[in-house]
């Protein structure tokens, strides 16, 4: 019996990130993404150190249980005014700087 192309599962994960990796749209994406997602772990990370859950956290911040979900989930562009928010209810002081950006790494594919 002939093996279908493409599995109505899906892809095993090493096929999968093999097309990931080699995808231009998808590294595109990644790429526009990546702040957001460096902030989310933040966001997360802080949240988890003072013992917030997300509602309270909005409560304190003044937005929304979804918006701070959103933000966690490193979807969301938030504001510079949310960011300040954030650093006053986790104690912090907001800092804003620029960076060199990192070498992109090559890509490599994954083999099964």
């Amino acid at each position: 019996m002939k093996k279908n192309a493409f599995s109505p599962l899906g892809s095993d994960t090493a096929t999968a990130e093999s097309r990931r990796l080699t995808d231009e749209a998808y590294r595109a994406e990644r790429h526009h993404r990546a702040p957001f997602e460096r902030i989310a772990r933040l966001v997360i990370s802080h949240r988890m150190a003072t013992g917030l859950t997300q509602k309270a956290l909005a409560v304190q911040v003044g937005t929304s249980e979804s918006a701070i979900s959103r933000l966690e989930h490193g979807d969301h562009s938030p504001s510079f005014d949310t960011l300040r928010r954030l650093a006053d209810v986790f104690g912090k002081e907001l800092v804003v700087d620029f960076v060199a950006a990192p070498a992109e790494a090559p890509v490599q594919a994954v083999s099964a």
